[in-house]
């Protein structure tokens, strides 16, 4: 066969590698959302949104604040030099390399576990100030139930890295369907005799489990790897270098969520759950299609920027970000247009009264345009990184958290609670649009075009099946107020099937390559892991 012929097939079996993985992924993150709402599900009708329940919220901040701060750097970090090192100086002094670096993050992350620990009361007053005292000392004390889920997250960070640089995407993806899993046993059982302590007492049993499931595939890969302190090694100098600006860019994202506890805990009581809940059905598709496609593309993109291989990586870029837009502004606008027969078909019952459907439907509506805006800079972020330019990311995120600061002053005097969630999409969408003057000119020059005409036909697509929606939505309220759970379902299924097959028929004509190509993309996908499986067999 000649070399052209060679190279092609690798590049298509690269491709097909890609939109495998991405579905295995996919289909894990889905069945983790489905856990995740009947989780939710169940703490909605337990707590509402109560006082508790937003002390609680308050509490869970402090835990995910460190653990999302320190995740996303140090995978972005130890990525490119783990996968470098294999490529370069095989498995042995790779993992060589890793033991050190694995001894010196575990080794700090448990001294921030334990400083979190001793200053657990002045943090809480510093994110909650319109708390009076007994919230203050209700999330004191359910913040040092869960402080030390933190050290067990850290290390199931670690080992899905690890596993994530041998395109094993399968055993990490288990660990989120699992912790939902110990949620939904805490909500059911444990709160009814520790109260919302439960909850608390799930989150830490959960990281556990988390990095539990994941040490034995990493045991197995393991050669040559000890633990060993050495704060001068290369690895851990070369991880903290490419992670230093990241850890400080998340900061300014992470504080995103501080932004919204502060705020909101000067607003009525539920604000916080309120806004909670709506940014629980935002992730919905969040979780499952933008994590899909960062968590596979990010690998793909550094083994493609260690090789050189500019060009592709510029190519898998614009497609998933065709691919990404096309599913994504859809899903969106259609959130937005039923918000609140979702709303009430998922969470109206128990604890959770109309106050907390008013609360819960305003905040949707705001946070929707997040969906798109946050898949694309998630994918372009994973292409940044993987060029090893973590600047332009770090200052893109705090202009965005500067920009939502100030906008929030504005819109809560307006929208109360809601003003929160519309200062967030703004400052997403800000931040969409900056990424694109800053992605480096070998990635986007003379492809911005043909991205942006991509854009508009998928644009034009969406605002006719908006218009078909809108004027049905109607409909599905009036059938949904007082019905049954099943005509509520029936409804809302009927009127995401119209939604959906007036996408497919208007994207035939005014998208067709959009249409195409996410079809294409699709069927590759799954019909790569059907040959899998039969193979195996």
């Amino acid at each position: 066969m000649s070399a052209g012929g060679e190279r092609n097939r690798y590049e298509a079996s690269r491709t097909t590698g890609i939109v495998i993985s991405t579905v295995w992924v996919i289909g894990l993150a889905m069945g983790a959302k489905v856990l995740a709402l009947i989780k939710d599900i169940i703490i909605a009708a337990r707590f509402g949104t109560s006082s508790d329940m937003d002390s609680y919220l308050v509490a869970l901040t402090i835990p995910a604040l460190v653990i999302a701060w320190l995740r996303s750097p140090i995978r972005s970090g130890f990525v490119p030099l783990f996968t470098e090192r294999l490529e370069r100086d095989g498995e042995r002094k790779a993992w060589n390399d890793a033991g050190i670096f694995v001894t010196d993050f575990l080794l700090i992350i448990f001294l921030i576990t334990v400083t979190v620990l001793i200053l657990a009361p002045r943090i809480v007053s510093l994110v909650a100030p319109g708390f009076g005292e007994s919230n203050r000392a209700l999330a004191t004390s359910l913040t040092r139930v869960m402080i030390s889920s933190i050290l067990f997250s850290a290390m199931a960070g670690l080992f899905a890295n690890i596993l994530h640089c041998y395109r094993n995407f399968a055993i990490p993806g288990l660990g989120r369907p699992m912790n939902n899993l110990i949620m939904i046993l805490a909500a059911v059982f444990l709160t009814t005799t520790h109260g919302i302590h439960g909850l608390a007492y799930g989150i830490l049993v959960g990281s556990i489990a988390h990095a539990l499931i994941l040490l034995p595939s990493v045991a197995r890969r393991a050669k040559g790897f000890t633990l060993r302190i050495d704060f001068r090694h290369p690895m851990f100098l070369g991880v903290m270098r490419l992670a230093l600006p990241l850890f400080i860019g998340m900061a300014g994202a992470k504080l995103d969520d501080v932004v919204d506890r502060i705020f909101a805990s000067m607003l009525a009581e539920g604000s916080i759950s309120g806004l909670s809940y709506a940014l629980r059905l935002i992730e919905l598709p969040k979780e499952i299609l933008i994590v899909g496609f960062s968590t596979v593309l990010f690998p793909f993109f550094s083994t493609m920027a260690a090789r050189g291989q500019i060009d592709e990586l510029a190519d898998k870029l614009m497609a998933a970000m065709r691919i990404a837009f096309f599913i994504l502004l859809p899903v969106s606008i259609g959130m937005a247009l039923l918000g609140q027969p979702f709303v009430r078909l998922l969470f109206q019952r128990g604890a959770f009264d109309d106050e907390s459907m008013k609360f819960t439907v305003s905040a949707l509506l705001f946070y929707t345009p997040t969906i798109w805006a946050l898949g694309i800079s998630s994918i372009m972020t994973s292409a940044f990184v993987a060029m090893k330019d973590t600047k332009r990311p770090v200052i893109a995120g705090f202009l965005r958290l500067g920009i939502k600061v100030g906008l929030v002053f504005i819109f809560m005097r307006i929208f109360e609670s809601a003003g929160v969630a519309l200062s967030t999409s703004v400052s997403h969408v800000f931040k969409l649009v900056l990424f694109f003057f800053l992605l480096p000119k070998q990635l986007r020059i003379g492809r911005y075009p043909a991205l942006f005409r991509s854009f508009l036909s998928t644009i034009l697509t969406t605002v006719v099946m908006a218009v078909v929606l809108y004027l049905l939505s109607p409909v599905v309220i009036s059938i949904g107020q007082g019905g049954a759970i099943a005509r509520q379902l029936g409804a809302l299924g009927g009127m995401g099937a119209v939604g959906v097959g007036v996408y497919w028929a208007v994207a035939r004509i005014l998208a067709p390559n959009e249409l195409s190509e996410t079809l294409k993309a699709s069927s590759s996908g799954i019909g790569g892991i059907i040959k899998r499986a039969r193979r195996k067999k």
